[in-house]
């Protein structure tokens, strides 16, 4: 299920997407870096990606240190349009 990596840090290949149950599972959504690998994983044209192999993974937040705030929406443009 995973792919290859050639660093310690940052995402990981998945073959396959993953149901919202298993985000959490998986994905750190509060690490400082987690839009950067977001836009590799866009790039590289990913299926799903991991977190957990990542030297940064064990410096989750825990549930009651996480912020109460909605998540920011941000607009995207259609493709072709600006």
């Amino acid at each position: 299920m995973q792919g290859s990596r050639r660093h310690k840090d940052g995402p990981v290949a998945l073959d396959r997407a993953l149901t919202f149950e298993e985000v959490e599972e998986h994905r750190n959504l509060y690490c400082g870096r987690y839009a950067m690998c977001l836009e590799v994983v866009v790039r590289r044209q990913w299926v799903s990606f991991t977190c957990r192999h990542c030297s940064l993974w064990h410096r989750r937040p825990q549930a009651e240190e996480r912020p109460h705030q909605p998540a920011t929406v941000l607009y995207l443009p259609a493709v072709g349009q600006r």
